[in-house]
C-alpha cells in the first residue's frame, strides 16, 4: 500500500500541475473535471493511508468528506451562476473540517480575534454585495473563520493544518474581492495556488491525528 500512497501524492501534484499548465478556458465540463481532480486524488491518498497502516482516524474520515464536498464546490465555481451552490458545498466542507478538528482546546481569545477579523472583512465587502449574497457571504465567512479558529487552536505539532487553514482564508478572500468588488491581477492563479496548497496541508495532517476530544 506504500505504492498506492506515493501514487496518490504524485497524482495530486501532477493534476495540480496539469491544471495550471493547460489553464483550460472556463466554463467547460473538462475544466470542471480538471479543477476537481486534485481533491479526489487527496481522497485516494487518505484511503491509501488507511489501507496501508490502519490510519483511518476520525479526522481522516471527516477530512475525506470535506474534500469530496470541496470537489463539488470546485466544479460549481467554473460556472459563475453557480456561485451560491459553490458556497453551500464549501460550507459543508468547512463543517466537516471543524468536526475533524474538534472543539478542544477552545482558545476563546483566538475565537474573538478571528470573529473581529471576519467582521472587518465583511464590512469591507458589504458595499459590493447585494441580494442573497449578503447573508450567504456572511454565513459562509463565519464558517470559514470557525474552521481557522479550530485549526489555529490546536497545539504546535498541528502546524500543518494551521497553515492550511490560513491559506484557505487567503484564497477565499482574494476570490471574494475579485468576484464581487474589483478584478485582482492574476486572481485565478493566486486563488487556486493557495487553495490547492491549503487542501494538501489539511489532508496531510489528518491521517496521524487521534480523536480530538483526547487532545488538550
Amino acid at each position: 500500500m506504500l505504492m498506492a500512497r506515493w501514487l496518490s501524492l504524485l497524482l495530486f501534484l501532477a493534476s495540480c500541475g496539469l491544471y495550471f499548465a493547460l489553464w483550460l478556458p472556463e466554463p467547460s465540463w473538462v475544466s470542471a473535471g480538471g479543477k476537481s481532480l486534485p481533491l479526489l486524488s487527496l481522497v485516494w491518498f487518505l484511503m491509501a493511508q488507511a489501507w496501508g497502516d490502519g490510519a483511518w482516524t476520525p479526522a481522516a474520515c471527516w477530512v475525506c468528506w470535506g474534500l469530496m464536498f470541496s470537489s463539488v464546490g470546485d466544479a460549481c465555481l467554473v460556472w459563475p451562476q453557480l456561485f451560491i451552490p459553490r458556497m453551500v458545498a464549501f460550507a459543508l466542507a468547512h463543517v466537516c473540517y471543524i468536526w475533524a478538528l474538534g472543539l478542544r482546546p477552545t482558545r476563546p481569545w483566538l475565537l474573538l480575534l478571528l470573529a473581529l477579523a471576519w467582521a472587518g472583512a465583511y464590512v469591507t465587502l458589504w458595499p459590493c454585495l447585494g441580494g442573497p449574497y449578503l447573508p450567504a457571504v456572511g454565513g459562509y465567512g463565519a464558517l470559514l473563520a470557525a474552521m481557522a479558529w479550530r485549526a489555529l487552536a490546536r497545539p504546535p505539532p498541528h502546524l500543518t493544518v494551521a497553515t492550511g487553514s490560513l491559506l484557505f482564508v487567503a484564497s477565499d478572500l482574494v476570490l471574494a474581492w475579485d468576484h464581487f468588488c474589483a478584478p485582482v491581477p492574476q486572481a485565478r492563479l493566486i486563488v487556486m495556488g493557495t487553495y490547492y496548497a491549503a487542501q494538501g496541508l489539511i489532508a496531510a495532517w489528518a491521517p496521524r491525528t487521534g480523536p480530538p476530544w483526547k487532545e488538550t
